[in-house]
């Protein structure tokens, strides 16, 4: 998602606190890791800030970038279908002490310099403490600004992106699954969340126990891979946080194997699971490209563009006949 603001000077300070510990290099994408950071109780996440950020939003024309849920204290088995999603102004980010309510500034560094400045402070310290080609490897990339009242959950979901988490303002109790584990998340799962079914991981009460819990409070975060499954319960103040998500391109052809997959499934097939043979990824990941085009710029395009081109195209034929 291309931004029209101008180059900028870098951010006034490095924001990651590397101390020899954090196992940033081998547990990129691999693991979920803590890391401690310098952006707790950072003006540039003020309440006015972020209504200022809010309405700069509102005015830019694209609302999908503020979202506000009307949000549960509930179990972590709600899904964000059923939060409410709520057609909102700016005001409401001024009022989430007093609300039940999610808050969402997607895409910050798109419509701020001052958040771009930090956008790419952050990617480059992520790729010189991992030591991978990160630039090189990257599909898109977004800063989104979450502002949650006392004590709501997050429901439980995966995300195809890889993610870095800070806490800035209160705290958070969150609880992090491991991807790789097929009891928590299956092959059939993971199938239908590329297929566009964004809901399609399921909690389960008899296995919360092999969950890695961690509490989040300002100057803390934590890395979670891609697909890794997760739940968050806010503390008893407002929480601020700000998520670093970004797609890999890698990491997008195994999602267009999954997609296979689906439909193979549907079709009484067993399919084999990415990453076990490199040509038949190739040869199943290579054509829902070429259909959905080769730079997906968002998870929406990701998952639906291959198949609203395909469905645009049997229409065109149909309508020849």
């Amino acid at each position: 998602m291309p931004s029209s603001m101008p180059p900028l000077p870098g951010f006034e300070r490095e924001v990651l606190v590397p101390d020899g510990q954090t196992p940033y290099r081998d547990g990129f994408n691999r693991f979920q890791f803590c890391f401690r950071h310098r952006l707790a109780d950072d003006d540039l996440f003020a309440i006015p800030r972020l209504v200022e950020l809010a309405e700069r939003i509102v005015r830019s024309g694209t609302p999908e970038h503020f979202v506000v849920f009307g949000a549960t204290r509930g179990s972590a088995k709600t899904k964000f279908s059923q939060l409410g999603l709520e057609t909102s102004l700016a005001e409401r980010v001024a009022e989430v002490s007093q609300e039940r309510t999610w808050l969402k500034l997607a895409f910050a560094q798109d419509h701020d310099p001052a958040f771009r400045a930090l956008h790419e402070e952050l990617l480059d310290e992520i790729e010189r403490l991992t030591d991978f080609p990160l630039h090189h490897e990257l599909g898109w990339s977004s800063m989104t600004i979450m502002l949650a009242s006392p004590g709501i959950v997050t429901p439980y979901h995966i995300d195809h992106e890889s993610n870095f988490l800070f806490q800035i303002r209160g705290t958070k109790d969150i609880w992090l699954f491991d991807p790789a584990d097929r009891r928590v998340l299956s092959e059939q799962e993971i199938e239908r969340y590329y297929a566009g079914d964004i809901h399609a991981a399921d909690f389960r009460d008899d296995l919360q126990n092999v969950a890695l819990p961690c509490r989040l409070r300002p100057g803390l975060g934590v890395h979670n891979p891609p697909l890794a499954p997760h739940w968050v319960r806010n503390g008893s103040d407002i929480s601020v946080s700000l998520s670093l998500n970004f797609s890999l391109r890698r990491l997008e052809s195994r999602a267009r194997v999954y997609q296979v997959n689906h439909y193979l499934r549907r079709l009484g097939i067993r399919p084999r699971p990415p990453e076990r043979s490199a040509l038949i990824d190739w040869l199943k990941s290579e054509p829902v490209r070429a259909i959905a085009g080769a730079a997906p710029r968002s998870l929406d395009e990701l998952l639906q563009s291959g198949p609203r081109r395909l469905a645009a195209g049997l229409g065109r034929i149909g309508r020849m006949h």
